[in-house]
Parts: structure tokens; sequence; C-alpha cells
């Protein structure tokens, strides 16, 4: 009933068109597709699949798959491992086997390139989401689990509105006492561009050290605000850091040594007030876990909007 192959340039619309009907929370614009899609540096010919009808040729669904050509700093290729990064199947074919047909494809995909784990879909270079949004799609969460995925960590969406946040007195209170102890907080300037690298580099997860890296361009060029990062530094040496993009905040990081401060509290503080005054009135963060929901994230105003099954599969 359906036909199982790679993506051609004339399935354009109708994947955009697929991707927006079965995941409607998370549907990209065309201009995303080609960008986070098509130009992924990781994207090898056969690794967007599509299902087609083969009663009238419509694609009736897709999945992206991806393994590491690159590697990413610090954790390198991540040769055990396979990622779908979104996988969809338009409401009017659910049911008829497109699903099933495109999962097989995927896993002979990952088979012909020794992996020996398919995850969904904690990609380090660019999630769409991190996982399975169990409320939106807990009958597609049910299904993938039905055909030998398991959750083995959750992810955690959070939204904030900041059209009228400002630091109140305990955080300005924190922030000075901060002060006394010689640290500081402020944007980062490119004269210190160097010493921040070495600072990610040396504590910060890689995925983070790339993405900062990204968005260090676009602000070189004007694309980005100048004030997009934070840093903390004490007597000189940075010790933690903060970022935004957009509306999307984080992710930030304080250094062990700095650990349970308030620093961090502050940075992400000093981080929304700066976004705010950028024109933004609202803030997400997109995969943080429990208990930052619960602790930083909550004390500033951020609830819980959506959580995400993280899902994995042993290959035979």
């Amino acid at each position: 009933m359906f036909t199982i192959r790679p993506y051609e340039d004339a399935d354009f619309d109708q994947v955009v068109g697929v991707w927006e009907r079965s995941l409607p929370l998370d549907a990209v614009t065309s201009g995303d597709f080609v960008r986070r899609v098509l130009l992924d540096e990781n994207l090898e010919p056969g690794g967007l699949l599509v299902a087609v009808s083969n009663t009238d040729r419509r694609v009736a669904g897709f999945a992206l798959c991806l393994v590491l050509r690159h590697p990413i700093e610090n954790v390198g290729l991540l040769e055990h491992r396979g990622f779908i990064t979104a996988f969809g199947v338009d409401p009017a074919f659910q049911g008829k086997g497109a699903g099933r047909g495109l999962l097989e494809a995927a896993e002979a995909f990952f088979r012909a390139r020794n992996r020996r784990e398919i995850a969904i879909a904690p990609y380090a270079p660019g999630y769409f989401v991190p996982g399975v949004d169990k409320a939106a799609y807990a009958s597609g969460l049910a299904w993938l689990q039905a055909h030998g995925f398991e959750e083995f960590s959750e992810g955690i969406a959070m939204d904030a509105m900041i059209g009228t946040f400002d630091l109140d007195e305990r955080l300005r209170a924190k922030e000075a006492h901060l002060a006394t102890e010689g640290i500081t907080i402020e944007p980062l300037d490119f004269a210190r561009l160097a010493a921040f690298m070495k600072f990610m580099a040396d504590t910060m997860p890689g995925d983070w050290v790339e993405d900062a890296r990204r968005l260090l361009g676009r602000m070189a060029s004007g694309e980005a605000p100048p004030t997009s990062i934070f840093i903390a530094t004490d007597k000189g040496s940075i010790v933690g850091y903060c970022k935004f993009d957009g509306e999307h905040f984080g992710p930030f990081g304080v250094a062990d040594s700095h650990q349970g401060r308030g620093l961090g509290t502050v940075l992400l503080a000093r981080t929304l007030r700066q976004m705010r005054l950028e024109g933004h009135h609202s803030a997400f963060v997109l995969w943080t876990g429990e208990r930052a929901a619960k602790g930083v994230y909550g004390r500033l105003g951020f609830t819980i909007s959506r959580r995400f099954a993280i899902l994995r599969k042993k290959l035979d």
C-alpha cells in the first residue's frame, strides 16, 4: 500500500504539510525545513525517508534519520547511536501501515551504519524537541513503545511571561553580595572571547560549546544582539555564563567551584531582564529536568508547558 523511499525535491511541499498535520505543536516553516533539515551537515542521502501512497502517490509520512558525521566537541561521533529527530504520519493514513514501513526502513538505515541504538530525539546538533510530547502525542508514544522503544529520560519545557520582569529586592541584594566577593555579571565582550571559549571547553558539555559558537558567529555579524550572552567573573576569571536566542532562553551553567552560591539564579535573572529590554514578552526553555523546573526556573516565574519522553531502542 505504501512505497518507502528517500526524499526527493518534488516532495518538499508535501513533507512540510504532513509535518504540520502530524505534529501540529512542532510544525516547521519552509525556511526551517531548508535550514534545519536539508542543510543539516549530518543529513545524508537516504536519511530523510518518505512513505508514498501507492494509490494516489501522496506523501503519507516521513522519518528523519541522522547519524553524526561531524564530531561534537568533547563527545565525538557517538558511533553506537542513531537519531530519529522527527517522525510523522498524516492523520489520513494513520493505522494503515505507513508508520510501520517507515520504522522498518529507519532501522535498516541505522543497521547499515552499524548503529546499535536509536534515540528519539536528543540530537545535540539541533533537536526540534528533545523527545515525544507525552500529552500531545500520547497515541504516537504508545505506538513507539509497542514497537520496542523505551523511555530512558524525560525532558521538560517551560515558559514564562517576562513583559514586566525585573530584578526584585532579593535578587538585587544577592547580586550586591556576590559583588562584595569579587563576582560580577555583565554581557560578554569580544575582547574576552578566547577566555570564554576556554571556559566553555573546560567546564561545559560539548554541544553547549558548539551552540555558543553558533550564536557568537551571529552576534559578530550583527544578526543577534551583542548582549545575547552574559558571563559571571570571579576576580577576572570567567566562572559562569547564560545566553538567549530570541525568546529561547539557555542553556546556562556555572563552574562546579561556584555552585550553591546563587550565581546561577542571578545570571538567569539578568538574562531575562535583558530579553525584556530587547523587546521580548516571553521566554521559553525547551529542555530541562525536574530539579531545575522546581528550583531556579520555578522561582523566576517559569511554568511547565510540556513533558517529553526521551526514547531509545536497542537494535539486534
